[in-house]
């Protein structure tokens, strides 16, 4: 296969995989990777002319940073409602075992109810265990969960504007 139609070949991948990606992230999964790798390979077999080392290295911070604010923001959540270390501890774990259990039902969707559940549910139990205050357990619960939304927010956000600088690498940068 010559490297002019492996390129094209690696082009439609890379543009079915943005969608992919988009959708990943709200089914708890790694999109960021997904479309950061499908940039990286294009960008190769091209090169670097179209996607640059430059674009690239922007592409992996965005992914990068969409990951750690992910495993960062249920515990900050959690931290900020007034939840304790373990509290922290009890949201992230609940996130993960939440998002574990819940996979396989709601067409998928059940990933993410269930690592917000998880991340309430986690971040709630330890509370309780530790005060026995139940006002205060939900609020930590409620802070884990807010956290979790706000990282799939990011993530989202982060996956929509590394598909808008490929499109705009691939198909306008050329015209201008």
């Amino acid at each position: 296969m010559s490297s002019e139609i492996l390129s094209v070949v690696v082009l439609v991948i890379l543009i079915l995989s943005m969608p992919v990606g988009l959708i990943a992230i709200v089914l708890g999964l790694p999109g960021t990777w997904l479309v950061l790798v499908t940039s990286a390979l294009y960008s190769w077999l091209t090169g670097f002319a179209v996607i640059t080392y430059q674009m690239l290295l922007g592409l992996l911070v965005l992914a990068v940073a969409a990951e750690v604010l992910e495993f960062w923001s249920g515990l900050w959540g959690a931290r900020r409602y007034g939840g304790s270390k373990k509290a922290m501890l009890g949201t992230l774990i609940g996130g993960i075992i939440g998002a574990i259990i819940l996979s396989p039902m709601i067409f998928g969707f059940g990933t993410i109810v269930g690592a917000f559940f998880g991340a309430f549910a986690g971040g709630f139990l330890i509370t309780y265990l530790e005060q026995r205050k139940m006002n205060q357990a939900v609020r930590v619960g409620w802070g884990g969960l807010l956290g979790r939304v706000f990282a799939m927010v990011f993530k989202g956000a982060a996956v929509v504007t590394m598909i808008g600088l490929d499109i705009w690498a691939i198909f306008l940068a050329q015209r201008a």
